[in-house]
Formats: C-alpha cells, structure tokens, sequence
C-alpha cells in the first residue's frame, strides 16, 4: 500500500498538523491542547476524579496525572485529597475562558470552507473509524 493511502498516516499527519496549529495558539497562555482539554472538562463538570478525566479525555491516568500536576503548579486547580475529586481554582476559570475563545477560534479556521453537512460527515465518518478499532 503506498503510504499515502494509509489511512493511519494521513490521520497521524492530520492529527500532528491540528495539535501543532493548536498549540501555536495557545502558546501565550503557556498550556498545551491537552492541558485545554482537561481544563475544559473540569468547567463543564468541577469535582471530576483523575480515571473520570481520563475516561472522558480516553487517555491513560498516568498522563492525567502529569498534566494535572503541571495544571497545579501554575496555580490552576486544586485536588481535594480528601475525596480524590479535582476543583478549578478562580484562575482555571478565567484562562478557560480566554483560551476557550482562542480554540472556538482555530477550528474555525482549521474548518473553513466545510459546510455544516459535510463536517457533520466527516465527524460520523472519524467516530466509524474510532469504533472499528475497538477490539470486540
């Protein structure tokens, strides 16, 4: 198969091309795609435990651990030891807001020229994806 039929390379290189852009900007904020994503989890549902963030984010909790303690040292949530949950600090909220704006924005643009019908297709056609990957 040539390469560039692959279907794991042309999302690999989709997926690196989107993260990159992403992070370009969010840059001024000094988080990562990955540190949004937990953030805007924790806005739309506070009090979240780290395997209910990875479970929502589909990542390993391990990972959840490293971006929440890289969260934590900038100041932007808390855990409650007492219950294991995580709290977004006033300051979480605040760059949520600012950043949330910044990512409405870029996919936005990284989406120009699709019309709502053939995005919504293209979405159905990545979770058909996704879901033939998952061994039965």
């Amino acid at each position: 198969m040539d390469i560039h039929s692959c279907i794991n390379f042309i999302l690999s290189n989709t997926q690196n091309a989107v993260n990159n852009y992403f992070k370009r900007e969010l840059q001024e904020y000094d988080i990562t795609p990955s540190q949004y994503a937990l953030l805007q989890c924790l806005c739309t549902q506070d009090g979240l435990t780290p395997s209910q963030l990875a479970q929502e984010l589909r990542l390993d909790t391990s990972s959840i651990t490293g971006i929440l303690s890289r969260l934590e040292k900038k100041g932007l949530n808390q855990e409650d030891r007492r219950s294991v949950s995580i709290h977004l600090r006033e300051e979480g909220r605040s760059l949520w807001s600012q950043v949330d704006r910044v990512i409405d924005e870029a996919n936005a643009k990284i989406t120009n020229g699709l019309d709502p019908e053939h995005y919504a297709q293209f979405l159905s056609a990545l979770s058909m994806i996704e879901r033939n990957t998952i061994a039965e």
